[in-house]
């Protein structure tokens, strides 16, 4: 008991601290419960952890209760890319691609949504090769068919990565 209040109060100590915007120098954590933006971690039910690389690209990747984790590819991010990947909707087709960290290369089946310009993969073993390759501070890359290769790096791990793998069922306290 007295553990997880001492957990909850570091939590939320740390939520104020996340930035607002994901950028190429820090990662953006947010909580939300019931699709509005919270501050109780304890209390949210969906994360997301998000940053944009430096080569331009941003990563979105996304946790909800019950459903498991996604990682969502914003090739041509917008302002607020968790929105441009959370909420997008419209027309998705499937691309087949690859990702590479060092010699590990991982192949999946993505969800293309043209007009969001996002691509999306629920594939756990793709998801957590990159949440690795951006914790050690390697390079992602990403080969499409149809698009050009993409060699992203990403900003150090932060405070924001840290709570978003504890705070997610699937990575931390499921």
């Amino acid at each position: 008991m007295i553990k997880s209040t001492i957990t909850s109060v570091a939590m939320i100590a740390v939520a104020g601290t996340w930035s607002a915007t994901a950028t190429a120098e820090d990662w953006d954590m947010r909580a939300f419960a019931g699709g509005e933006a919270s501050e109780d971690l304890e209390a949210a039910n969906n994360w997301t952890l998000a940053a944009i690389s430096e080569q331009g690209p941003g990563l979105v990747f996304v946790c909800t209760v019950g459903n498991g984790m996604r990682a969502v590819l914003a090739y041509t991010p917008d302002d607020d890319i968790v929105d441009q990947a959370v909420f997008s909707r419209g027309f998705t087709s499937q691309k087949t691609g690859t990702v590479s960290v060092g010699d590990q290369t991982v192949e999946d089946r993505w969800s293309h949504r043209r007009r969001a310009s996002t691509l999306t993969t629920n594939d756990l073993s793709t998801i957590v090769t990159m949440l690795n390759a951006v914790n050690h501070g390697e390079e992602i890359v990403l080969n499409f068919n149809q698009m050009e290769p993409m060699t992203l790096t990403f900003p150090e791990t932060s405070d924001a990565f840290s709570t978003f793998v504890q705070s997610c069922p699937t990575t931390g306290r499921g």
